[in-house]
């Protein structure tokens, strides 16, 4: 039964969140996850790879109230991001959600605001961005937020798939919204496309193939197999976001702070790769690439080298190979690929034993 005033705590809701920049407010039942079963098989099938917290009480995960008790609704806000600026060609490419400032702080206090706001008519909440035990693509599904695309993410009409999404849980009872309907029709160029062929069917993502995964959030080695497909992706892929028709007209208006610096946007990548652990922490301070630290960023870096580097790097690739033996290990297998490539007359002193 909705309390007589959440119709007016719901509109209050939608026009505060605007006010605070955000692009869709909805709301959703507090229910157990449709698609928990799906989750389940996922993690049965490995398809989570090194993300071992991903299998934490998963139970736990599909279910609002287990995280907060009482939940009644679960409120699914986007927050858009887009920019225009980009690396030079071959220098290391960033995924688009990164080019700016680190989202998470920026959407915390956002959320902190409407939080307050809640607590006024009585609620109680919690919130989370991309960072909790809640199935928020699931929930911004029901709430027609978007529609699950064949990628997994989640797709509008208007905007496409660049937006990060926030959500609310709360002990309000709201009116939830409508689902919309799917967009994607018989389109798979997300699938299609993918380098790797991580899409897997119903718009699940194998991390074990997906190179975002393997660039940004695997700690150690990257395997043989799967550097030559990195290309030449510094930090993630978006691929299945930039192939997508309905990520084809840019975003008017979006926040300033999650576009890319001219530094960032002209530094080379041996520039990027020059940089020592002060220079690291103070180019990307407030960045989703500090996540990396200087020794992934190094380990990516060496893979882009590998992959479309020339013999005028051989020389800046040995100099990195007393970094860490796992920077060593890319670097010196980045050497081999560039010998191949241009034959071994391109070094006079050959490749490392």
């Amino acid at each position: 039964m909705l309390t007589p005033d959440s119709s007016v705590i719901k509109d209050s809701l939608c026009a505060v969140s605007r006010q605070l920049g955000f692009s869709g407010c909805r709301v959703a039942r507090a229910e157990k996850s449709p698609h928990a079963e799906k989750l389940f098989q996922w993690l049965e099938r490995g398809w989570h790879a090194g993300m071992e917290w991903m299998a934490l009480s998963p139970e736990r995960r599909t279910d609002p109230a287990e995280v907060l008790p009482g939940c009644r609704s679960v409120i699914c806000l986007s927050y858009d991001y887009d920019s225009p600026g980009r690396r030079p060609e071959g220098e290391g490419s960033i995924c688009l959600y990164a080019h700016g400032k680190d989202y998470h702080g920026i959407l915390e206090e956002k959320l902190a605001d409407l939080q307050e706001l809640l607590s006024i008519y009585g609620g109680k909440q919690r919130g989370y961005v991309d960072s909790g035990p809640v199935m928020e693509r699931d929930h911004a599904e029901a709430c027609g937020l978007g529609w699950r695309g064949k990628s997994g993410l989640i797709v509008r009409r208007k905007g496409g798939s660049r937006f990060f999404i926030a959500t609310l849980l709360t002990t309000l009872e709201l009116e939830p919204d409508a689902p919309v309907s799917n967009g994607c029709g018989s389109c798979r160029r997300c699938a299609a496309l993918c380098p790797t062929g991580a899409i897997m069917e119903n718009g699940q993502v194998d991390a074990g193939r997906c190179l975002s995964y393997w660039t940004i959030e695997h700690r150690g080695a990257i395997p043989e197999e799967i550097r030559p497909l990195i290309g030449t992706r510094l930090y993630g892929c978006d691929t299945c976001v930039t192939v997508c028709p309905w990520n084809g007209k840019p975003l008017p208006d979006v926040d300033e702070r999650f576009r890319m610096s001219r530094l960032l946007a002209s530094i080379p990548l041996r520039g990027l790769l020059s940089l020592d652990a002060g220079g690291f922490a103070a180019l990307f301070r407030n960045s989703p690439l500090k996540r990396l630290k200087r020794e992934g960023l190094l380990r990516n870096g060496c893979v882009v080298l590998g992959n479309a580097g020339t013999p005028d790097d051989i020389d800046f690739l040995k100099a990195l190979y007393g970094e860490s033996p796992l920077v060593e290990e890319h670097a010196s297998w980045a050497v081999e690929r560039i010998l191949r490539r241009h034959g071994r007359h391109a070094s006079s002193s050959g490749a490392r034993d």
